[in-house]
């Protein structure tokens, strides 16, 4: 295990720029999940004014969901000073554009202080959870209920823990993307090396199966607490804050 702090492999610039700059490339059947996640608030009769992005990177599910109504005001909370720097240029700068970048630690319950009022009429999350362990997970499911409107989505997409035969799968797709993509670019980098530094965070990964984290919502006080897609480690699951 790495004596790092969790996520200070996020705060390296040239590891998120490697990283984000290939993205689609590299995470497995992202295309299918995206576009899954854009229908679930498509076909939503609920009004998508004001929602946060809870660990956004560099905003790429803010950009899907205000692709869906342009209108939406976004706030996006990170930890890595990198990823909300690269959200700027994603987004354009901020102030007038209609999102706000707010730097927040999500293993602290604080990292709401910094946000502006709620509530919210959706909160999103694109692989960046799993790095916390699962009382925190449970915490940051309540949390975020709090933050949300009667009726309001949750909508989870990360990596999750599973066993059996595909265990490992995810890693191993993603990493055979990345040495595809190295050779298509004719890079310098050697497959040990293009391994290495992308799987450079995994000392920071706590997944927890789909089971658990669908009751830590249900605990929490979701309801409909949903598995909407999965693959090997790959997830998108949520629930909705209750009207009454």
């Amino acid at each position: 295990m790495s004596g790092a702090a969790p996520g200070a492999a996020w705060q390296q610039p040239e590891l998120v720029d490697t990283f984000l700059s290939e993205r689609k490339q590299l995470l497995p059947m992202l295309d299918v999940q995206e576009a899954l996640i854009e229908r679930l608030f498509k076909r939503s009769d609920r009004p998508l004014r004001r929602f946060i992005d809870i660990g956004a990177g560099d905003g790429a599910m803010t950009r899907l969901l205000r692709g869906i109504e342009r209108s939406a005001e976004a706030v996006l909370v990170d930890y890595s000073e990198p990823m909300l720097a690269r959200a700027e240029q994603r987004l354009g700068a901020a102030g007038g554009a209609g999102w706000l970048a707010v730097r927040g630690d999500l293993r602290n319950p604080a990292w709401r202080e910094a946000l502006p009022a709620g509530p919210y009429d959706a909160a999103v999350s694109g692989y960046a959870i799993h790095h916390l362990p699962a009382a925190r997970k449970r915490a940051l499911f309540a949390e975020i209920r709090e933050l949300l409107e009667p009726g309001a989505m949750f909508v989870n997409m990360d990596f999750v823990a599973i066993a059996g035969p595909l265990a490992g799968l995810f890693d191993e797709q993603m990493v055979a993307n990345a040495i595809a993509t190295e050779h298509a670019h004719h890079g310098a980098r050697g497959d040990e090396q293009v391994e290495r530094e992308l799987l450079a965070d995994g000392d920071d990964d706590q997944p927890d199966t789909i089971q658990e984290q669908l009751q830590w919502l249900a605990d929490a006080g979701f309801v409909e607490p949903e598995v909407h897609f999965k693959w090997a480690e790959a997830a998108v699951f949520g629930g909705i804050r209750p009207l009454q």
